[in-house]
């Protein structure tokens, strides 16, 4: 099969051939979906939604489906695709499903970001054959992205080693191609106290849930002090057992976020944590923090997303907003950011899904299963196979894309140098 060279009517052909293939696969998909969709597993709980998802893309010819390196992940996978020409080094793209549920159900649409992964994989896997495009696909089935980094597991493992280039999708209320995604610390804290009776002998006791009460009420306080961008958040997990008990343990989990990792790790987290400490000194209680895996902000590749939003122009008639406009619309946090920085030029597009409320909500919840939302979504999965499409027929646009990864992430270095951290 001879290797076509990028034109504008290859282009317009790939496009077309993309949307095409897609109509077939809209009904596998939406089934795929709502599978996911009714039977909702929390982060590296979800046994039948890899299950599903794994033997659907083990019915595909020429995909090859197999277990994460990530112990860590129980519920992670990687699939691959290849077309390899003769004489054609080839590239590696990489594409994500998420499926993890939030305890209320898929709130944050993570049903819609499995078939958006694999539908963009198989369709992408369709072009470079029609093609004649030498090319690896991975796709990568990344489980516990609320909070407990399945993609930092997978990264560390080696599962992502020798991507060149990383797309995904996530379901919104806007559609975004230059969207904000906080860099994010959680931890749990405890505090150590002695037990005594409230009434009878309270003097004896040394009160772990006034120590609790004490680092939250500074952290309240301190949020006159931080930036308009900065996040900071937190729930007390266990108070105490009875109320006529000086309480002599309780647990929380706190949220620090911020722009970019660079002012969470100098700026906002030695703040938060102060606040920690001062509430253990302030009752006389010893204290432990534990961190969670960190997430830093997504460092949207600019060269790829601008790719994006005028395919998003050129298919579906959107027109969106300037990059600052965009950056504006703060989306939460996300493990994709280790990704961005660590592993490829990464973007991580938002999609409008036709609900007006946002993710997280019994609105968005329901909404995540309609098929307007289907029909959506698959409508910006022909518009982000395009991007790779793209990156797969123009030196150009894949130079571009990698001198602006480097840039980015010769910065995240510089900081880890500062404050000796090693990657």
């Amino acid at each position: 099969m001879k290797t076509l060279e990028p034109t504008l009517d290859r282009a317009v052909d790939a496009r077309v051939s993309a949307r095409e293939f897609l109509a077939l696969l809209s009904a596998e998909l939406r089934e795929l979906s709502l599978k996911i969709y009714n039977h909702p597993e929390q982060s590296l709980e979800e046994f039948y939604a890899a299950a599903t998802i794994r033997e659907y893309l083990a019915s595909k010819p020429g995909v090859v489906v197999e277990d994460s390196k990530a112990i860590e992940s129980p519920t992670a996978f990687v699939a691959t695709f290849e077309n390899l020409v003769a004489g054609k080094e080839p590239i590696t793209i990489a594409f994500c499903s998420e499926y993890d549920a939030l305890p209320m159900g898929h709130a944050c649409g993570h049903n819609l970001i499995c078939i958006s992964g694999v539908g963009t994989f198989l369709t992408a896997a369709h072009l470079i054959t029609k093609f004649g495009i030498s090319a690896r696909l991975r796709l990568f089935g990344t489980p516990g992205e609320e909070g407990l980094g399945g993609k930092i597991h997978m990264i560390n493992a080696g599962d992502m080693t020798g991507v060149n280039f990383y797309l995904m999708l996530h379901p919104g209320n806007i559609d975004l191609a230059f969207p904000t995604y906080l860099a994010h610390q959680a931890f749990d804290v405890e505090y150590y106290g002695r037990e005594a009776h409230a009434s009878g002998a309270p003097w004896e006791g040394i009160n772990a849930l006034d120590a609790m009460i004490n680092a939250l009420n500074g952290i309240a306080h301190l949020r006159q002090q931080i930036t308009p961008t900065d996040r900071i958040h937190g729930i007390i997990r266990n108070g105490g057992a009875a109320p006529n008990i000086i309480p002599a343990l309780t647990t929380g989990t706190i949220k620090a976020r911020s722009l970019t990792t660079t002012h969470l790790r100098t700026f906002l987290l030695p703040k938060v944590l102060a606040c920690v400490e001062a509430g253990a000194r302030s009752a006389g209680c010893t204290y432990r923090v534990d961190m969670m895996l960190p997430y830093f902000d997504v460092n949207t590749n600019a060269a790829m997303a601008r790719v994006y939003e005028a395919e998003l122009r050129a298919q579906l008639g959107i027109e969106l907003p300037s990059p600052d406009v965009q950056r504006s619309v703060s989306r939460g946090s996300t493990d994709c950011g280790n990704v961005s920085y660590l592993v490829a030029p990464t973007i991580h597009s938002v999609i409008d899904i036709g609900c007006e409320a946002e993710i997280h909500t019994d609105e968005f919840l329901a909404h995540a299963k309609t098929e307007e939302t289907h029909h959506r979504t698959l409508d910006r999965i022909a518009c982000l196979v395009m991007v790779a499409y793209r990156l797969l027929t123009d030196a150009e646009l894949r130079e571009r894309a990698r001198a602006e990864f480097a840039r980015s992430a010769g910065s995240l270095k510089a900081v880890d140098a500062v404050h000796g951290v090693s990657r």
